[in-house]
């Protein structure tokens, strides 16, 4: 069995009690232990100061009748056998006699050469009472016969009072030591008296301390129990700020991502309407003014000539807006598609070669992502066209710790500071990045490229 086992049931049962509870029974108990303490001291120190008091005035009385009995005594320190029985006489016919129940007189190097037990005269023993009295110390003791000439005292089972007290010779030296056993049930009364007033106030005080300590205890658990409700109160409120603020976040995600959709879908229904509206009729402007210039004369040519030139100018620009705005269906490809894509529709468009660097993309990407990986690529492709011309240009996609780093970089002159220079059009594109960026909560920089030219770097979250 284990030392603690026994212990398992009481501390599960402690455990499930509630703070309050637990205080007051470990304070209550810590009290009860101090309490318990003080009282016992409270009790021995009034029964050794009783004891004391009793063996003071006992001894006074008792050395008047022993000492002058030891006053010349011969050099062996034996005491006489006349003085034996006048000392025998004394204590049998005086009212001394009725409250001791034996005595001794010893040598102070611990021989009894007195004792109303014969049998006890010249024997020595070795006891730390008789030192201290031969020191001049009385020394009281209350039912402690524990000692091996004390056998006799010890069988009458009375309630005694054990006392050495030092004999003096005339000159003050001290040269025997007295011993009596006093029947003491008057003492006994008395100390039980004054451990039944002890404890009595001690359990008082213990009570009012314990009432008290509960009240303490019982207030503070209910403020406790109040703050903890209001603490819970507020935790509840504060869980449901939290969720309500993550359906606003999901909301504001879906409201970004639909209106990033919304654009899509205006930029191609915008180059539909183009496509088909103004595309349409400059076309069909453009083969008149052909054929009319086919019939003209010399000298009506060239009005003519450069009627055509303008609007196949005009055609060729709204074609390029055109085919800008319209979105390719790039749901049923993969992000490695969709951005091959973008460089395949630029070069076709500009007749540029775009070099490529694609690490390990994933195959499964959103809609949104892929939308905004294509339009970026497309208009930082564009933006470096019109500003660096048919130069080296390079397009970088890699993947990395669950974000897509795109880089779009050429070797021109760069851009003009703060794109003070650049046109509408060109202002916009760059805006029209940013802001598909921060729909996607992304980064955006653009950043002139070490040795010439510049870097556009697009940093887009997977999920």
């Amino acid at each position: 069995m284990r030392p603690w086992s026994h212990l398992k049931l009481p501390l599960l049962w402690f455990r499930r009690l509630d703070l309050s509870a637990q205080f007051l029974i470990v304070g209550g108990g810590a009290l009860c232990c101090s309490m318990a303490i003080l009282g016992g001291w409270i009790t021995s120190t009034i029964s050794a100061s009783t004891l004391n008091s009793a063996a003071k005035s006992s001894s006074v009385f008792v050395e008047t009748f022993l000492e002058p009995y030891v006053q010349d005594l011969p050099a062996d320190g034996a005491m006489t056998t006349e003085r034996m029985v006048r000392l025998d006489g004394l204590l049998a016919d005086t009212p001394l006699g009725e409250r001791l129940i034996s005595v001794k007189v010893w040598r102070t190097d611990g021989t009894v050469i007195y004792s109303t037990n014969r049998d006890l005269i010249g024997r020595q023993f070795n006891t730390t009472d008789v030192r201290r009295a031969a020191s001049g110390e009385i020394v009281a003791s209350y039912d402690a016969l524990d000692n091996r000439e004390g056998a006799t005292e010890r069988a009458t089972g009375l309630p005694l009072i054990e006392i050495y007290a030092p004999l003096r010779a005339q000159d003050g030296e001290i040269v025997a030591v007295g011993e009596y056993y006093e029947h003491a049930p008057w003492f006994a009364e008395e100390l039980e008296r004054a451990r039944l007033a002890t404890w009595a106030v001690v359990g008082a005080t213990t009570a009012g301390m314990i009432g008290i300590l509960f009240l303490l205890v019982a207030r503070g658990s209910s403020v406790i129990a109040s703050q903890r409700s209001q603490l819970d109160h507020r935790i509840a409120e504060a869980d449901l700020m939290a969720a309500q603020n993550e359906n606003l976040r999901e909301a504001a995600d879906k409201a970004r991502l639909d209106a990033s959709e919304a654009n899509e879908q205006l930029l191609a229904r915008i180059g539909a309407d183009l496509h088909d509206g103004p595309i349409q009729m400059l076309s069909l402007l453009t083969l008149r003014l052909s054929a009319q210039q086919e019939q003209a004369d010399d000298d009506q040519d060239e009005p003519g000539a450069g009627g055509a030139l303008i609007a196949q100018d005009v055609l060729r620009e709204l074609r390029t807006i055109s085919a800008g705005l319209v979105l390719p269906e790039i749901d049923s490809i993969d992000l490695r598609g969709a951005l091959q894509l973008a460089v395949l529709r630029h070069e076709g468009l500009t007749g540029t070669k775009i070099a490529v660097s694609f690490g390990k993309l994933p195959r499964s990407s959103s809609l949104p992502l892929k939308t905004c990986a294509y339009r970026v690529v497309q208009e930082a492709l564009s933006n470096a066209y019109k500003h660096a011309g048919d130069v080296h240009t390079e397009v970088r996609a890699t993947v990395s710790k669950n974000r897509l780093y795109i880089t779009v970089s050429d070797c021109g002159p760069g851009m003009p500071d703060g794109e003070r220079s650049a046109s509408a059009r060109e202002q916009l594109g760059l805006a029209g990045i940013r802001n598909r960026i921060n729909a996607l909560k992304g980064e955006f920089s653009i950043e002139p490229r070490q040795g010439g030219g510049t870097c556009i770097g697009v940093v887009l979250p997977l999920n």
